[in-house]
């Protein structure tokens, strides 16, 4: 491999490490109804809903995850 391909290729290594680190991703938000994520977390109506759907699972909705 050449000198020329090698700094290439440590330099993407470099920025995707950057990347990683400073992560550029948006956040996922929720919208249902014009409520937030938050509005949903606390709507006991919704996490009731919720749990009915994926019955036999648990719910965890302060980091919104559902277990089975």
């Amino acid at each position: 491999m050449s000198r020329r391909a090698m700094m290439i290729l440590v330099g993407l290594a470099a920025l995707n490490a950057v990347a990683l680190t400073i992560n550029v991703s948006l956040p996922v938000r929720a919208a249902i109804g014009g409520k937030t994520y938050k509005d949903l977390v606390a709507d006991p109506d919704f996490t009731r809903a919720v749990q009915s759907i994926v019955q036999k699972c648990r719910v965890n909705v302060d980091i919104a995850t559902v277990i089975c």
